[in-house]
C-alpha cells in the first residue's frame, strides 16, 4: 500500500494514475491448495470479481483517481455521472 501512495504522489502531475485493486478477501486462484475442503472452497471469491472495478479504473471516469485502494467485493458499480456510488474506494494510508 505504501508503494501505491508513493508512486501516486511521485507521478501526480504526469497523467499516470496509481491505484491498488484488491478482491476483498481470499480468492479462488491457482495458489489455493487442492486439498482445501469444498466447504471452505465455496466461500472463496471468484477471481472475476475484480473485472468491473478494473474496467472502471481504465475508463475516462476514473482519470483523476489516484492513490486509492479499491475493494472489489464492495464495488456496486459506477453511477450515471461516472462516479462510484459506494464505499469501495478508500485513500491509501501510509
Amino acid at each position: 500500500m505504501s508503494e501505491t501512495a508513493i508512486w501516486a504522489q511521485d507521478l501526480a502531475d504526469s497523467g499516470i494514475t496509481v491505484n491498488a485493486l484488491l478482491p476483498g478477501g481470499a480468492t479462488l486462484t491457482g495458489m489455493i491448495p487442492e486439498g482445501l475442503p469444498d466447504s471452505a472452497r465455496a466461500r472463496l471469491l471468484s477471481p472475476e470479481i475484480v473485472v468491473p472495478p478494473l474496467l472502471w479504473l481504465c475508463s475516462d471516469a476514473a482519470a483523476a483517481v489516484t492513490g486509492k485502494r479499491l475493494d472489489a467485493r464492495r464495488w456496486t458499480g459506477a453511477q450515471p455521472a461516472g462516479e462510484p456510488g459506494h464505499d469501495a474506494i478508500e485513500d491509501v494510508a501510509w
